[in-house]
């Protein structure tokens, strides 16, 4: 199933070629301008929500999802400062301030093992909270806990061949630059909705 749904993403990525492109440098954009980084990212999840439904999606969807998920976004984004934040920073004090070798290297992979989880714990909240009569964060995050329990062979191999493929297409003349965000949208919401739509 992970292999069906990458490439059901790659398909995507290629029949949405151009607009993509689009897409992708304004998410870049926002990325740079700091301010946008969350509405852009939660934009880029809608927007890879309604190709997976096949619907017609262009940029102009995407520049409407930045104004209308404007606040759920912000809570997304300011919810994960503060949880990469603290894993972040604990993964390096510990290192540095830890009088005990084995407990600091004990205690870093932990918190490496715990940010790996929260991050591709997020691409699947994201395409849940599209899924939900309200657009919210912590049942979206519920639910993406709960759907990684539940399928945790799945969603390691589907992470596993997404790191690849990013790997590969940095390699491949910067394209994970070119399409990488959109290629993690797509493959989130096509896990999600192959859940919800199966008995």
């Amino acid at each position: 199933m992970a292999f069906n749904i990458l490439g059901r993403a790659f398909r995507d990525v290629w029949q949405e070629l151009w607009t993509i492109l689009i897409v992708q440098l304004l998410f870049l954009l926002g990325q740079l301008l700091i301010i946008l980084g969350p509405p852009v990212t939660v934009a880029l999840f809608y927007y890879g929500n309604r190709i997976a439904h096949a619907e017609l999606a262009t940029e102009r969807d995407f520049l409407r999802a930045i104004r209308q998920y404007w606040k759920p976004a912000w809570r997304w984004g300011g919810l994960n400062l503060l949880v990469i934040g603290v894993l972040a920073g604990d993964y390096f004090l510990t290192g540095r301030w830890s009088a005990n070798p084995e407990l600091a290297s004990f205690l870093q992979g932990l918190y490496a093992i715990l940010l790996t989880f929260w991050l591709v714990l997020q691409m699947f909240a994201l395409p849940f909270l599209f899924e939900q009569e309200q657009p919210s964060v912590l049942q979206a995050l519920r639910n993406a806990t709960i759907f990684i329990r539940r399928n945790f062979i799945f969603v390691s191999l589907l992470s596993l061949l997404l790191v690849i493929s990013l790997a590969v297409g940095m390699l491949a003349f910067m394209l994970t630059f070119v399409f990488g965000a959109a290629l993690i949208a797509f493959a989130g919401n096509h896990a999600v909705l192959e859940s919800l739509e199966s008995p």
